[in-house]
């Protein structure tokens, strides 16, 4: 099944308000210069019965109708880059929502719509019936030709309650968010967990990878699951205005080009190949003279190509079928089988591999057991193979010695490694230390840490340290006490255990005096706030600690950083345990220790630094 998304690289927006861009130009010369490689943009439409401008404050980039959506595609193309539309429908004006999407979707060079289906707050409220209503609406104005995806918490929990079955006649692609720092968890975590709960779907997933508060180190780990693992033939990043210069290079990726294989050897690639059942490479027959089509059952995989099965013979083969990749040059190859998740249950796959240069013509026979695996790719055989129309041949029949499983017939990719090495050689294990950096010269007083984690920890150069995470997000639109943009990050650390990081210490992370430290009352609780030292241009930022428990400092107390001045508390019950934490630019704490601009994000980037971005780009010397 092809979509207008297989190959591509996107990126997602939201608002012009939520991005330092001043125009639609200016975002076009941004991705041009950062990432080059990308294909598209997703650009956010309307929320329920309203525009996506009634919330954008720029004017400028704002949607307020089809016109102004039209400039974003018309401006794009300048930069050679597609627009898709997405917005969130909420189910409670539902013919208002549908006049809205469709308008936007009809714009010429609108490639597809993504709906945002989440089952939160701020999101779809509507019934199972209006689910039917709104969908059957769009599609009666659109026609069954037209792309239409839809975007979810890929969570286990959040499957059932937006009506997958509803919605599932309508649309053409999932586009899963994994969001693993948001989480709390790992990147093969949440892309794995997104291809169990959705793989059964029946429809092609295109993960949408997390690109705010994450490493690049662990960005191109969720791209080389998604593509390398998983098999995605296409992927997105959430969002524009997260991307600096540390980002960037990640979302900009477009190839795996180093994977470790279930033998524990770092494999590095520079040429692949995929041959389906639907491509040229593919050939099939039968044995008995019954038409081959006859003899195949056909799915399409979650990663859009077709897949063939059939039930396993027991005593001799009644088809069998052929891939040739044609490889370009004599050399090692990584030879790799796509299995689905459903007709797939056989053990005794019987692949024959040909080409193999020190076998002399020779065929090597490789028994495998598909029902091991669901939604992802699987190394058969590294070798080094002849170069032509025989090296690398992979053919599978249906003899298995089985009579009560089925075989399937998919996808296989072949990988030319350009060198290959054990893991302990490229990554050296836990319990070594790392030969110490030379320090960095500088004035040791200047920098900030992170206000939580172990001294050691706080030491390296990852900002928020170990398994800590930030939960909500800088400027993120979040309704736990009301609906607000959030002016700063919350400290949450879950593991080894659930709440690991109650009562665990809270640190001042530069110089600075306390200028406030009391109890607010409500959901803030106790706060403490610190005005820090000039920074080398002569700048002055104050941070923010709420819902502390044992306050250790007060008001005209000097500080340094490393020094505890709270433990992380849960504002008394009133909320779970984590560090609300603030860098602000203006002295607007000194007035207001509570400061809080609710929906007015314009205030929030007047008063507030992202509190991530701020510290990478202050640490101390020696820090990186």
């Amino acid at each position: 099944m092809p979509t207008p998304y297989d190959g591509k690289i996107a990126i997602w927006h939201v608002a012009g308000s939520w991005i330092g861009e001043a125009t639609i130009e200016e975002v076009g010369e941004t991705l041009n210069e950062w990432a080059p490689n990308l294909d598209a943009v997703f650009v956010k439409t309307s929320q329920g019965d309203q525009w996506q401008g009634a919330k954008d404050s720029k004017a400028s980039m704002a949607i307020n109708g089809p016109d102004d959506l039209a400039k974003w595609v018309n401006v794009l193309a300048n930069f050679d880059l597609e627009v898709h539309a997405w917005c969130v429908p909420r189910g409670e004006d539902v013919e208002k929502e549908i006049d809205l999407i469709v308008q936007a979707s009809q714009v010429p060079g609108v490639r597809s719509m993504i709906l945002d289906v989440e089952p939160f707050d701020g999101f779809w409220k509507g019934t199972k019936e209006d689910v039917t209503t709104l969908c059957s609406g769009i599609r009666n104005a659109l026609g069954q030709d037209f792309h239409i995806g839809m975007s979810v918490d890929p969570r286990t929990q959040w499957y059932k309650p937006i009506y997958p079955d509803a919605w599932r006649p309508y649309v053409d692609s999932i586009h899963p968010q994994c969001y693993w720092a948001l989480m709390g968890r790992e990147p093969e975590s949440v892309i794995s967990e997104a291809y169990v709960v959705w793989g059964d779907y029946g429809l092609p997933v295109y993960p949408l990878l997390q690109a705010w508060d994450v490493y690049a180190d662990a960005m191109r780990e969720a791209h080389d699951i998604a593509k390398g693992v998983r098999g995605a033939t296409g992927i997105s990043w959430f969002r524009l205005g997260t991307a600096g210069p540390i980002q960037w290079p990640a979302i900009d990726d477009e190839i795996v080009d180093s994977e470790v294989g279930p033998d524990d050897i770092v494999r590095f690639y520079d040429w692949e190949k995929i041959v389906t059942p639907d491509d040229p490479g593919y050939m099939s027959g039968t044995h008995t003279g019954t038409p081959v089509e006859q003899e195949f059952e056909e799915f399409t995989s979650v990663r859009g190509h077709t897949v063939r099965y059939k039930p396993t013979q027991e005593l001799s083969d009644r088809v069998w079928a052929q891939w040739v990749p044609r490889l370009p040059t004599q050399g090692i190859y990584e030879v790799s089988v796509y299995i689905p998740s459903e007709h797939a249950t056989t053990t005794e796959a019987q692949y024959h591999i040909h080409g193999i240069v020190s076998l002399e013509g020779s065929e090597l026979l490789v028994r495998f057991n598909q029902s091991r695996y669901a939604n992802q790719w699987v190394p058969l055989v590294v070798y080094e193979f002849q170069e032509g129309v025989n090296g690398g041949r992979v053919n599978l029949t249906d003899l298995t010695g089985e009579d009560d499983r089925e075989i399937a017939f998919g996808a296989v990719r072949w990988r030319r490694v350009v060198e290959q090495k054990p893991i302990e050689e490229v990554e050296p294990p836990d319990d070594e230390e790392e030969e110490e950096e030379p320090p960095v010269p500088g004035d040791p007083t200047q920098g900030f840490d992170a206000p939580v984690g172990t001294v050691e920890e706080r030491l390296t150069t990852k900002v928020w340290p170990s398994t800590w995470y930030d939960a909500t997000g800088y400027a993120t639109y979040y309704t736990v006490v009301g609906p607000a943009y959030h002016t700063g990050v919350d400290l949450n650390n879950n593991r080894p255990t659930w709440d690991s990081d109650r009562e665990a210490p809270v640190y001042a992370p530069a110089h600075g005096i306390v200028t406030y430290s009391g109890n607010l009352g409500g959901t803030w609780q106790h706060v403490i706030v610190i005005r820090h030292d000039p920074l080398p241009n002569g700048d002055i930022v104050w941070t923010r600690y709420a819902h502390v428990h044992q306050p250790r400092v007060s008001e005209g107390q000097r500080v340094e950083r490393g020094e505890q001045i709270a433990v992380i508390g849960n504002a008394y019950g009133r909320l779970a345990y984590h560090l609300h934490y603030d860098i602000v630019k203006t002295n607007v704490l000194e007035q207001y220790p509570g400061h809080w601009p609710g929906l007015n994000l314009d205030q929030v980037y007047t008063h507030y630094h992202n509190p991530k971005s701020f510290t990478i780009s202050h640490r101390p010397p020696g820090r990186g």
